[in-house]
């Protein structure tokens, strides 16, 4: 975590409020004089009505001063309850108005690799904590700034009333307050201590609340009666929070014990010195004022104890969340190569190597390839082999550690990525779709042109599906947001991602194994469709079955990182090598799958 100054973050934090929205500053400030006033006021008026009865004043005279008294007692009153209430909801409002969405910004303008990173998991756990809680983090701090700044008020107004009584009372009560202020500060240091901690067990109770809300994760959890290992995970993330916590809580039982203590030993010396001068003449009415007023001078100075750790707290928070944005962008400089007047793209890897974050070896190893532009190019491997990084590498969403990836005889370093985006289209082994509508799932935009996507559908061959449902493009994709919505199959999701593709009509597609789930024959059927719809387009297939390849104008074959072999699928079936052997194991086992379907379906007959 960065350090910043507190009053840096009092610049971030009230920066945005006085530019949007002074209203709330300044009801803050109204809100803490009537916050001083009114107890004042009680005390005075409670004073002032003994004075008069120790006077003998007439009962008729005292009934109409009580009731004056306490209607204006009352409309104080009202109005500093109305400025609180008030003050709660202004701080939710300002929180999720001008801070909610920071840490959701910053997660789309961060590069894939930071994305990817645990570490950076972590800062972003911490940063949502900051924006996301009505108690801590930035609401915490405007309402514990709040609630400082009507203590220190009120401590400033009673003691000018307690110094003129007597200062030596006084700088006893700043002492004992003193003291609680600096247990209270330890036990701050020691919560930020235990932050990334408790931030991996939140990440983990996250991620497990993600799994059960997965409908499509939800029949594996069924069928498998996965329920008690799930429950027992979270289970285990909450004993290890409560573990984490407990060394806090104590120190805050600690903290607020000797709080407590020294706020009765205050209150009880101060007690004795009133009585004490009460039997030397002090008047009775001046004795309830003066008793009231140190009363309410304690527990100042208790809750600005209180409250200056409740600010520190929260704004060790506000480090976290300034952490988080702080971190370096994947932003387009000035000398960025606009690369928008590009109709058609190729693609170089120049001795080309990647290695993880953390990781002890590359997981891509002096690659080098060309991809030229029309070309249709397959990579082929087994699991871990490196194929998906090579297409986050082509993509952009990943830079080289070693080599250059050109893109036109262009670095991807030196590009407008943002621009390079727009010019591609990917479809992944975990398909992206959202639970809105069809329409906006093929045009990935809210507003969109219905007759090309009507266009684009009756070319994947989904035309008559979407046709046939009572809301049409407007039918949602699941039911998280409508109960009306639908699930497609494999197959049928398979040509919503080809539409997608063909009404982003780019010149660079990259498929990387999005028809894993689908059986052989619905692939083939899939990459058929991909072949003749995508023709002149630069393409990059990625298949675990080799048969889908064939089709390709030329097949690279990855192992451990390396290329092994390329070529075309003749040549590389002629060549007899790793590819070849591959090849021939998948196509025995397809021919025992076919044979056995056949005599299942004799049996059948007979």
């Amino acid at each position: 975590m960065k350090h910043y100054s507190i009053w840096s973050n009092y610049r971030f934090a009230y920066g945005p409020l006085w530019k949007k929205k002074k209203k709330i500053i300044f009801s803050t400030l109204a809100e803490a004089v009537f916050f001083v006033f009114v107890p004042v006021a009680g005390t005075a008026v409670t004073a002032a009505i003994v004075g008069a009865l120790d006077a003998g004043t007439a009962m008729r005279r005292l009934v109409y001063m009580i009731l004056l008294a306490f209607a204006g007692y009352g409309v104080l009153n009202m109005i500093k309850v109305y400025l609180e209430n008030r003050g709660w909801l202004q701080y939710i409002e300002a929180r999720i108005e001008l801070f909610v969405m920071l840490p959701i910004e910053k997660d789309l303008s961060i590069s894939m690799e930071q994305y990817e990173d645990v570490e950076i998991h972590k800062q972003k756990e911490k940063a949502r904590d900051c924006t996301w809680t009505n108690a801590d983090g930035l609401e915490g701090f405007f309402h514990d700034n709040s609630d400082l700044l009507k203590n220190v008020l009120g401590l400033i107004v009673y003691s000018l009333i307690v110094g003129a009584m007597n200062l030596k009372i006084l700088l006893m009560l700043i002492g004992m307050s003193a003291l609680s202020a600096a247990a209270g500060y330890l036990v701050t240091r020691y919560v930020r201590r235990t932050r990334d901690a408790l931030a991996e067990q939140d990440m983990t109770m996250r991620y497990i609340d993600r799994i059960v809300d997965d409908v499509q994760g939800g029949k594996d959890i069924r069928i498998f009666g996965l329920g008690r290992w799930i429950i027992g995970k979270y289970d285990e993330a909450i004993k290890r929070r409560r573990r984490i916590s407990f060394g806090r809580d104590m120190r805050e039982y600690g903290s607020n014990t000797l709080d407590t203590v020294l706020n009765a030993a205050r209150e009880l010396i101060c007690y004795l010195y009133l009585i004490t001068q009460l039997s030397h003449g002090m008047r009775i009415s001046e004795f309830i004022f003066y008793l009231g007023l140190i009363g309410g001078f304690s527990n100042w100075l208790g809750l600005i104890g209180k409250y200056v750790v409740g600010v520190k707290r929260d704004s060790d928070m506000i480090c976290d969340l300034r952490t988080y944005l702080d971190l370096e962008e994947s932003r387009e400089t000035e000398t960025a190569f606009d690369c928008s007047a590009w109709t058609d793209i190729e693609i170089k890897f120049d001795h080309v190597s990647y290695r993880y974050s953390g990781a002890k070896e590359d997981t891509l190893k002096d690659v080098s390839f060309h991809l030229r532009a029309g070309e249709k190019l397959a990579l082929v491997g087994i699991n871990g082999a490196g194929k998906t990084t090579i297409v986050k590498l082509m993509s952009g969403l990943y830079l080289p550690t070693e080599g250059t990836v050109y893109v036109n005889g262009i670095s991807t370093r030196e590009l407008n990525r943002t621009g390079y985006f727009a010019k591609q289209a990917a479809i992944f082994q975990e398909p992206f779709r959202t639970s809105y509508s069809i329409g906006e799932n093929v045009a990935l935009a809210e507003q969109y042109d219905e007759e090309r996507v009507w266009s684009v559908l009756s070319r994947a061959g989904l035309k008559e599906k979407v046709r046939g449902l009572g809301r049409k493009l407007e039918t949602c994709l699941g039911k998280d947001i409508s109960p009306d919505g639908i699930e497609l199959s494999g197959g049928e999701m398979q040509k919503l991602l080809l539409a997608r593709v063909l009404y982003r009509d780019v010149p660079l597609i990259m498929l990387d194994e999005p028809t894993a789930a689908l059986d052989a024959l619905a692939e083939t059927e899939i990459y058929e469709k991909y072949q003749t719809m995508l023709e002149n387009k630069t393409v990059l297939f990625i298949s675990h079955r080799l048969a889908s390849t064939r089709f390709c104008d030329r097949i690279i074959m990855l192992s451990e990182g390396r290329i092994c072999e390329q070529g075309t699928h003749a040549g590389l079936m002629e060549a007899q090598g790793n590819y070849y052997e591959m090849f021939q194991v998948q196509s025995r086992y397809y021919q025992e799958s076919e044979k056995d379907a056949e005599q299942a379906e004799m049996r059948d007959l007979i």
